[in-house]
This record gives structure tokens, sequence and C-alpha cells, in this order.
């Protein structure tokens, strides 16, 4: 769905099972912001990567012009298909710093925070390339400059991201 001149959102449905085994269902928001370059914020669940690249080519563009994934926090509906993406694109991973760890490593993740099915909805490690700080401005070539704002709460490293360009505020779960 487009939401501005160079912002789309994607909604991907997905499913987790509580302790009892019944399915309860769930959706993310993914979000795609084009330039001569793409810049991906979140990457949804494992698998999610056949959803965001299938919406790249019905909008007439490709995989492998994704140069940047941002990741707004480490939970698993946000990074599962993160290496995916980034095996397929060979783009750069960006996250706030206090995230790093468990996006790295997702063993020390589902360790430190179980969530059921977890393995389920992640696809494995990444690794982290670029770190974000408060007040960062990210320029994407041909695309709107991007402001890191960190909204702590939700996870003690999630970012929003500002574009004053589309006036587009996105929160992830910063904002239920």
């Amino acid at each position: 769905m487009r939401i501005a001149d160079n912002i789309h959102a994607l909604k991907i449905p997905f499913q987790i099972a509580d302790p009892s085994g019944k399915r309860i269902h769930r959706f993310v928001y993914v979000f795609l912001i084009y330039g001569e370059r793409i810049c991906l914020v979140d990457s949804g669940v494992a698998g999610s990567d056949r959803i965001i690249f299938q919406y790249l080519q019905d909008t007439g563009r490709s995989p492998n012009e994704i140069a940047m994934l941002i990741l707004t926090h480490a939970h698993p509906d946000h990074i599962g298909s993160a290496a995916a993406i980034k095996r397929v694109s060979g783009c750069t991973v960006a996250a706030h710093a206090l995230e790093k760890a468990w996006i790295e490593d997702v063993a020390l993740q589902s360790k430190e925070r179980p969530v059921p099915g977890f393995f389920d909805l992640v696809g494995g490690s990444v690794d982290v390339d670029q770190t974000l700080e408060d007040g960062d401005l990210l320029h994407l070539d041909g695309g709107p400059d991007l402001r890191v704002l960190h909204t702590p709460g939700h996870s003690s490293g999630s970012i929003s991201l500002w574009i004053a360009e589309e006036g587009v505020l996105i929160t992830a779960d910063a904002i239920p």
C-alpha cells in the first residue's frame, strides 16, 4: 500500500502459538522507501522476504535494489527475514546499538526473552553493519532523508524514523 510518494507499507500476517498450542493471528508492518535504491524498514517474520520481494516486483523494482535494511528493534516479528534479505540483496543492516546483541545472536535473544515458537519466527542471526543513534540523519540516494529518533519503551533500543519531506513518522511498535 502506497502511503506517500516514496513510501509503501506492507501488512504481513503471521501466527504464533500460545502455550496451549492455540494459534493466534498477528500482523506486522514493514516499510519500503523508494529512491534510486530502496531502504527497507523492518523485515517481518521468517518467510516475509517472499512477500516483500513479490511486492517489489509488482511495483517494478527488484530485491537487489535494497541498499539498506533498518531494524527498528530486535523482536522476532521485525528481524525474522533480515538474514534472508541481506543474503539476497547484500544490503547494509542498521539498528540501534542497544538492539545489536539480540539481532546478531538470536539464540541469546531466545534465551533472555523466550517467545513461543521463536525459531519459527526468526530465520537466523544477521550482522548489524551500522549502529544508529538519536538524531542521526540518513540520506537516501534519490529518496527522502530519515531522522532517527530513539524511542525506548517497547525495547531499550527502539527507534522511530521521521521523514519530514513526506510528513511521515514510522514508529514500529513504539506506538501500539
